[in-house]
């Protein structure tokens, strides 16, 4: 296919195919040479100006301005769909170009590499949970740190937009560039809003029913916004019920979802519709033990309403035998009303789930790599056949890899160049452009890579040194002792620890006008075991990382 034969493909696609028609100016394009299609005239109106996309009547009509914005004529094509701005800019570059039929140019290779997110440690294990994009150069992204950052520029510079040393975010989700949400796992606040994109604020009108803790979120328009929790196993010690919560009037009231009757624990929601929609996660059976977390019993669980919550059914309910104990679901993404992917979090192997009907039926598929990628939660497709899987990547939460299929999750290979850790992938356009995933730093898909910050973009509230200096000292005793390094003139130190999901476990030291130095702050771990998050906060900057109590699992990994 040449150049000028993807500008009459384009155009067929715009009505429906090749064989479809359309009223009015009908298939002009259809059946003429490159000579002839550049010489012609719609309606006595020059189709193209070789070397000036932008003055051409086709250009003006696919993009819907004048004269065809309605004041004089309709966009094309009338009454469907808009044509994709990756397909109007490439009829645009090809009019500039001279409307040359030579060979289409190669497509642009497309690879991931790290943008520059402050405060990523990919060696101590520090994690952005979540991003949420608006366009491909504007989006916002929450990490380990107790913060939201933003950037204009596609990751090449970020700004600071809140901070709470108490806080541990999950979730983002947004309506539109100034209206968007930030679900919590603690802190002083359950959920945020911000209504112009840079400030905000905490929801303060959560109904008692809501989730205890937000670990997904799905904005469906700036009127509907769903969100599921939580990720604790409900009936093992203290752990709250799963739960949902929905708002139909842009937040001004939130209802609860009582969802115990469906399922023990909830993480990610997905709705297409104010009506239609997902909720992963898992179910426990009580005749199986659940062990010392309480997971032990769990199996996935994939939910779905069409009434907005009222009514759910678990479309994965006929895969009981083929999931294992101590596994639920974590994220869902969908490419269509058709192909649909959940990633299942399992300490001790690697799985997914595929649909190919709407969600009907789906199939679980293992990470075969070679690797043996475990303990996953980000999953993000480009299409049916290539995707990615990442998270902790063993029992021990540590390594982070990342696995890659191109064969719609039939096989794996090991894919460590796309990052580490990752919690969340999000994608523009199809065929993809550009995506974005969330993990030790915040990681770009394109066919460009992020260029270094300016030293003036360094981060505002950076410090001279490092709070976090070394690792925390971690041998095995019934002790952590964690070096942190207080600069001159600080205010107030604090320092707090989560478990690995993002439960508060402990607060360590909370000192106003703290003696400047090096000091090691100890926690005692005598009852604890596992990975956990420490934060140390001086003022307005807050460092974390991962450290391991106890043995380590898997070591014959």
């Amino acid at each position: 296919m040449n150049s000028f034969e993807r500008v009459i493909e384009i155009l067929d696609e715009a009505i429906g195919g090749p064989g479809a028609s359309i009223r009015g100016h009908g298939t002009f394009w259809r059946g003429l040479s490159r000579d002839q299609f550049v010489a012609h005239e719609v309606f006595t109106r020059p189709l193209v100006v070789v070397g000036k996309g932008g003055d051409s009547n086709l250009v003006k009509a696919l993009k819907g301005v004048k004269p065809f914005d309605g004041s004089e004529l309709r966009r094309m094509p009338a009454g469907r769909p808009p044509v994709a701005d990756e397909n109007i800019a490439f009829i645009e570059r090809w009019i500039d170009d001279g409307c040359l039929e030579g060979s289409l140019p190669p497509e642009p290779a497309l690879a991931w590499s790290a943008t520059n997110a402050p405060m990523a440690d990919q060696d101590r294990g520090k994690r952005y949970d979540d991003i949420w994009f608006e366009t491909p150069d504007l989006g916002w992204g929450v990490n380990s740190d107790g913060k939201i950052l933003r950037t204009t520029d596609g990751g090449a510079t970020w700004t600071q937009q809140f901070h709470d040393e108490q806080t541990y975010f999950r979730c983002l989700g947004f309506a539109s560039e100034t209206r968007g949400w930030a679900g919590t796992l603690s802190g002083p606040a359950r959920l945020l809003e911000t209504r112009d994109g840079t400030t905000w604020s905490a929801v303060t009108n959560l109904p008692e029913d809501a989730p205890k803790m937000i670990c997904g979120l799905s904005v469906v328009d700036e009127s509907t916004v769903f969100a599921a929790g939580t990720n604790y196993p409900f009936g093992f010690l203290d752990n709250p019920p799963p739960a949902m919560m929905k708002t139909v009037d842009g937040g001004a009231t939130w209802t609860g979802l009582d969802m115990t009757a469906h399922a023990g624990l909830l993480v990610d929601t997905y709705f297409t519709t104010p009506q239609s929609g997902w909720v992963v996660g898992g179910k426990a059976d009580p005749t199986v033990p659940g062990g010392v977390e309480g997971r032990d019993n769990f199996k996935p669980v994939v939910l779905f309403t069409e009434d907005a919550g009222d009514t759910w059914v678990d479309r994965a309910a006929d895969l009981g035998d083929q999931f294992q104990f101590g596994e639920w679901g974590w994220k869902i993404q969908f490419l269509s009303d058709q192909i649909g992917f959940v990633s299942l979090e399992n300490f001790n192997d690697g799985a997914i789930l595929k649909t190919t009907d709407g969600g009907a039926h789906w199939v679980r598929l293992e990470i075969n790599d070679p690797q043996q990628n475990a303990n996953l939660e980000g999953i993000g497709f480009l299409d049916e056949d290539h995707g990615w899987v990442g998270g902790w990547g063993t029992p021990a939460f540590e390594g982070g890899q990342s696995s890659a299929t191109s064969d719609g999750g039939q096989s794996w290979s090991d894919a460590g160049e796309i990052g580490k850790f990752i919690n969340r992938f999000r994608f523009f356009t199809s065929p993809v452009t550009v995506g974005y995933a969330a993990g030790a730093t915040v990681y770009k898909y394109s066919d460009t890579p992020v260029p270094a910050p300016p030293p003036t973009a360094a981060a505002p509230e950076s410090i001279a040194a490092p709070l976090l200096q070394s690792e925390a000292d971690t041998d095995g005793g019934s002790a952590v002792r964690l070096p942190v390094a207080v600069p001159d003139g600080a205010s107030r130190l604090v320092v707090n620890v989560w478990e690995r999901f993002g439960r508060h476990v402990a607060q360590l030291a909370d000192e106003t006008h703290p003696t400047p130095g090096t000091r090691t702050v100890e926690w005692d771990t005598t009852d604890h075991f596992g990975s956990f998050i420490v934060r140390a906060t001086v003022d307005d900057e807050s460092e974390s990382q991962i450290v391991w109590v106890g043995p380590r699992p898997g070591a014959d990994r």
